[in-house]
This record gives structure tokens, sequence and C-alpha cells, in this order.
């Protein structure tokens, strides 16, 4: 890409002004003012959570919110368990099934959602995922039996592919230095609503149920996230927009974005190794917390001989951390980054998630007293959230060109390290929950250990340094190839790649900026 010389306005808001420069037509630079300040590809430099105005903002809560609901709408069955097993005579493998299923179909739809991102843009995404679910939601109220009831959960499930979107979304509009904190913040906010639902769906049952009979009223209840997810579809199909500079379409048919590849998209996703090392511990943080959210107000609920209102309240506490632990966890990746670069990150990841796994394990010696148990799963539900986060720090630097189809397969780890989790500690009559939250923290610092496996060659990884002689543009360009280098089509990776030197460390840049051959 020629370089091009762009005077810097004097007036006090030209930071707020930045290029928009076409990755193909470098002919034309155009000034956009999106009122605060963005990086060469016009990614935010801040995030500032009360904003709502602007592209950047209005998506960001757009985002958010459409997870959550997704969340709200998955979750909302776990805390009625009492009530529908006994209307719909559920044995405890039917409960686990259901359980398994709510979390297995999304395994497929966050696959196919990362392709569907990359081609044609994440509002698509957001949008068909919530309107096509919402009528899963609507037949959970007209369901008879155990096989009505583990078809709805699986379908409803679907909607947990809108975190890919999510996540996708969020990268394209935050810039690399915040992209950890913007990631962990809106996903957070929308795994949020799994702490919500378990909280409130019992009082929406039971506030049908003073006039209907109760066979009716958990039915009707459904009608609420129901009408949630229709109304989050259509709202980000009318107000979202793709990126900062324009949706998918209307920049392919200005010239302004190439075509879509999705076989070599997918193919720069899953030949990187490190794609599938995130998979399995995604499995085994955000697999956690589905896990979690399918057993724990069951588990009040018959464990402490709770009335349905509390266990509600009190399952609720796992998820209501996502207010803030999730961010936690990007905004530590995101400090660590500015020291350490992304061996601090990954540091962050492995310690957040061996925290999480230690304090599941405890959950097993506090089963006969509820105040001990609340305490454990309070500090256990904030590392785990925290893991989540960090996890989504390291994601976006993976793969540029197949970011959408590396954060579907790493989101779908997180279902498939539930479903296996579901399948052999919390399905079969043979293991108390209790045994089960035991062996899953085993399970989880485990897996957490291959973290140190994670190595970029020009960062580095937990124990060993990166050759600082390896150009980012150079390592994301591999994922071209030599016919599409010549034609240029690389060059679209050129500002990322550059943008992504932040994550060399300062440290790093200090000891390169030592060697005159190295360009920092």
């Amino acid at each position: 890409m020629e370089s091009l010389d762009i005077p810097t306005p004097k007036s006090s808001s030209s930071e707020l002004k930045m290029p928009r420069i076409d990755s193909l037509q470098t002919s034309d630079v155009d000034f956009v003012d999106f009122g605060i300040p963005v990086d060469s590809e016009n990614k935010s430099k801040v995030l500032k959570i009360w904003k709502f105005t602007g592209v950047h903002h209005r998506c960001f809560h757009l985002n958010w919110m459409s997870f959550f609901i997704a969340f709200f709408a998955t979750f909302a069955a776990p805390p009625l368990i009492p009530v529908i097993r006994d209307n719909l005579d559920l044995t405890k493998p039917d409960l686990g099934n259901a359980a398994i299923a709510s979390v297995t179909g999304a395994i497929f739809s966050r696959i196919l959602t990362g392709s569907v991102c990359d081609a044609f843009g994440p509002r698509y995404g957001h949008g068909f995922l919530q309107l096509l679910t919402s009528s899963a939601t609507f037949g959970m109220s007209m369901v008879e039996n155990s096989g009505g009831f583990i078809a709805c959960r699986m379908l409803i499930g679907f909607s947990l592919a809108t975190f890919v979107c999510c996540q996708f979304w969020c990268s394209v509009l935050f810039s690399p230095r915040i992209v950890g904190t913007a990631n962990a913040t809106a996903a957070g906010w929308g795994n949020l609503g799994g702490g919500v639902t378990q909280l409130i769906m019992p009082y929406i049952y039971e506030g049908i149920a003073d006039s209907q009979p109760n066979f009716i009223a958990w039915r009707c209840a459904f009608w609420i996230p129901a009408f949630a997810q229709v109304c989050i579809g259509i709202a980000i199909l009318v107000f979202g927009q793709d990126l900062p500079d324009g949706d998918y379409a209307d920049l392919r048919k200005a010239g302004k974005k190439s075509k879509a590849n999705a076989g070599r998209e997918f193919l720069a996703a899953v030949k990187n190794y490190r794609t599938w090392v995130m998979v399995l511990n995604y499995g085994y943080c955000f697999g956690v917390e589905l896990t979690v959210n399918n057993n724990v107000s069951p588990y009040l609920f018959d464990q402490f001989n709770l009335n349905l209102g509390t266990a509600g309240v009190l399952g609720s506490v796992f998820g209501l951390t996502n207010l803030f632990a999730r961010s936690l966890g990007g905004i530590a990746s995101d400090l660590t980054v500015k020291k350490y670069g992304i061996r601090g990150r990954l540091w962050t990841l492995w310690f957040t998630q061996t925290m999480g796994g230690l304090f599941c394990m405890i959950l097993f010696w506090t089963k006969d007293s509820l105040g001990a148990t609340m305490a454990i799963i309070l500090i256990f539900s904030v590392w785990v959230q925290m893991a989540e986060g960090a996890s989504y720090g390291v994601v976006p630097f993976i793969t540029k060109r197949g970011l959408g189809v590396a954060s579907g397969l790493i989101g779908a780890g997180g279902n498939a390290g539930s479903a296996v989790t579901q399948a052999i500690f919390f399905t079969s009559g043979s293991m108390t929950t209790p045994e089960g939250w035991k062996w899953m923290g085993v399970m989880v610092m485990a897996v957490t250990a291959t973290v140190p496996l994670i190595h970029f060659p020009m960062w580095g990884s937990m124990f060993f340094p990166g050759n600082h002689a390896i150009d980012e543009e150079e390592y994301y360009a591999s994922d071209y190839t030599k016919e599409e280098r010549e034609q240029g089509l690389h060059k679209e990776i050129s500002k990322f790649a550059n943008e992504s030197r932040s994550q060399r460390g300062f440290r790093a840049l200090v000891e390169a900026s030592k060697d005159p051959e190295v360009d920092v």
C-alpha cells in the first residue's frame, strides 16, 4: 500500500478525526468525525459504557443486549425445573439430556455463525439468530413430554451463537489496545442474562400462577424471553452497522471491501493450532459457566431444601457477577499486555482459569453448609468470568483473516466443554452433584495446563520470548496464498498488523529498539 502524507489539523479535535483509507483504492481519503479517538482502521480507542450515540457505542450496546437476551432465553428453564419436572414427569436423565441439548446445538450454530460474520457481517448473524430461535422459545409453552422439552431447549440454545457475533463485532469496532476490555465487557454483560433469568423467571412464574394453574403459568412465562428475542432481532437489523465505515454489502458495492472467500477464511482459522488450544481452554471456563447455570438452582433447591424463589435468587449469584467479573478479566489482560505483551495476556488467562478450577473443587467440601457454599460460588464465579474475559483478550490476535471462524470455533468449544462435563459429571445417577463439582474442577485445572503451548513467533509465549525480527504483517499475511499476495489482497490486514504491534509490550519494544535491524 502506498504511503499517504496527511496533514494534521491544528484544531484541538484533530485527535477525533482519522483518515478512512481504502485498502483497495488508496487514491481516495475521507475524513470522518466519529466524535471519539479512532485508529487507522477507524476502530475506537476508547470504551465509554455510558455513551449510546455514534456507531461504535450504539452497536456495542445492541451487541451485548442481544447476547444477554440469548442467555436469558436459553437458561429460562433451569430455575423452573422443580415445576416443569413435576408437570412433564421428567427424570434426572431427562433433565441431564435437556441441559446437554441446550448447549450442544450451539456448537454447530457457533461454527456456522463465524462464517456468516466473515461473509455477511455480525448484524445479520445477531438478527436472524434471534428471530429464528424465538419460535422455539414460544414453542416451549406447548411441550407435552420430555422429547418436546429437550428439542425446544436445543433449538433455543442455538441463540447462544450470538456470542460469536458479539466478540466479532467488538473486535472490528475497537482498537487492539482495548479490545480485551471491550470483548470482555460485552460478553460479560451478555452472560449476565444467565444470572438475571435465574433471579426473575421464578417471580414471572409466580406472578402468572396467582391467576392461572401451575401447568399453564410456567408455559406462559416463556413468552417474556421470546418477545424479547423478537424485539432485539429487529432492533439490530434496523439500527446496527457492521463496521465503523458502513455495512459489508455497501462497502463491497463501493469497492472498499473485497469479496469474502469462505474457504480461505475457514482454512486460516482451522490450520492455526492456537485456535484449537483456545477451543479446548474455552470449554473449561465458559463451558463451566454453562454447566453451573444448568445445575446451580436445582442443586440449591434439593441440597438445602429451599423454596423455588430462594433457590433462584441464590443461584443467580453465579451469573450476576458477570456485571463486573468478565470485564475485570479483559481489563487485566489489557493492563498486562502494556508491559509484558501477549505473554502477559497468556499468564492472565492461565492464572484466572486455574483459580476457577480450584474453587470449583472446593464446592465438594462445602456441601453441608449453605453459607459456605454461597461464599465459594461467589469466588468461583469471579474467577470463571475473569478467565472468559482473558480468553477473548487473546482470540482477536490468532488470525485476522479467519477471525469470524476462529471466534466461532472457540465459542463452540465452550458449548462442547459444557456438554462433556454435563454428560460425565451431572447426568448419571451414580455421581452426586457435589462430586461432580469436585471432578469438574480437576478437569479445569488439567486443561488449563495447555495454555503455555500458545506461542506467537513475534511475541512469544508464557515461558519463551518471541523473535523481534519477525514482523506482525508477515505473520498475518501468511494466511494469504502467493497469488493473493501478488494481487495485493493481503494489504487489507496491513493496518491491523501495524496496530497489533502494541502486543509486543513495553519491555519488548524497548529491547527491540536497541537492535537497528528491527523496525518497531
